[in-house]
């Protein structure tokens, strides 16, 4: 690379220093980016919660509808839309703040040949017995 070249060090010395220099400058611009989203799903959030808090009567061609005692018919649409959008901000700060890390597994493949082996040693364990049983019962 020229530029560690014309500075008297290796290239890979001088990319380190690039890529440490370019850390210092967006590091900090990430973490205000990440605070100033942080702060518009923390508002939409108390907006949804007060939502969620407030009661909501069925009403259709203009006119509440009412239950045969009178009684005002609860409207849950409001409260599950709130809920289905509380689950997205959540969704999205998590997102944010790099808590939807991979998950490692572990898994088990047993092969074909594997199983085949333990059936017949099954097989021959079964002929074995009755094997034994022949000869106790013949005797």
């Amino acid at each position: 690379m020229a530029i560690g070249k014309e500075l008297g060090f290796s290239s890979e010395t001088a990319r380190t220093l690039i890529r440490e220099y370019i850390d210092q400058l967006t590091v900090p611009l990430a973490e205000q980016m990440r605070k100033a989203e942080s702060d518009k799903l923390d508002r939409r959030e108390a907006l949804l919660w007060g939502v969620l808090d407030g009661k909501y009567e069925t009403v259709s061609h203009g006119k509440v509808v009412l239950k045969d005692s009178g009684e005002p018919v609860a409207d849950l649409d409001p409260l599950f839309k709130a809920d289905a959008a509380l689950n997205r901000i959540a969704e999205r700060r998590a997102g944010l703040w790099g808590l939807n890390t991979p998950v490692k597994t572990e898994h088990m493949v047993t092969t074909a040949s594997v199983v085949d082996e333990n059936i017949a040693s099954l097989l021959r364990e079964m002929e074995a017995r009755n094997a034994e049983e022949v000869n106790r019962l013949s005797a």
